[in-house]
C-alpha cells in the first residue's frame, strides 16, 4: 500500500492497513495525505502512454497521463517520476 502526501509517493509497512493507520491518528497528522490504489504495472504504464489517459494515484479514471484528477493527486506516471 502506499500513500500520497507532501507530492511524494510514499510506502507503508506490510501488514499496515488503512484502518491500522486511521486508528493510529495518521490521517489528523497528515490531512493532506490519501491511500493510493495498487501500483500499476509496468505493461499498464505504457498502455497509459500510448492512449494519453492514465489513472490518477487514489483511483481517478480518465485523466490525462500529464494530469491531476479532482482530488489534486497526479497520475501514477508522475508519481512514479515517468513524467
Amino acid at each position: 500500500m502506499y500513500v500520497f502526501r507532501n507530492g511524494k509517493l510514499v510506502p507503508i509497512k506490510k501488514g499496515i492497513t488503512e484502518k491500522d493507520l486511521r486508528a493510529g491518528g495518521y490521517f489528523e497528522r497528515h490531512p493532506d495525505a490519501r491511500i493510493c490504489t495498487r501500483r500499476p504495472s509496468l505493461s499498464t504504464l505504457e498502455e497509459w502512454t500510448s492512449n494519453g489517459i492514465a489513472e490518477a494515484v487514489d483511483g481517478c479514471e480518465g485523466i490525462e497521463t500529464d494530469g491531476i484528477c479532482e482530488h489534486d493527486c497526479p497520475s501514477w506516471l508522475i508519481a512514479l517520476g515517468y513524467i
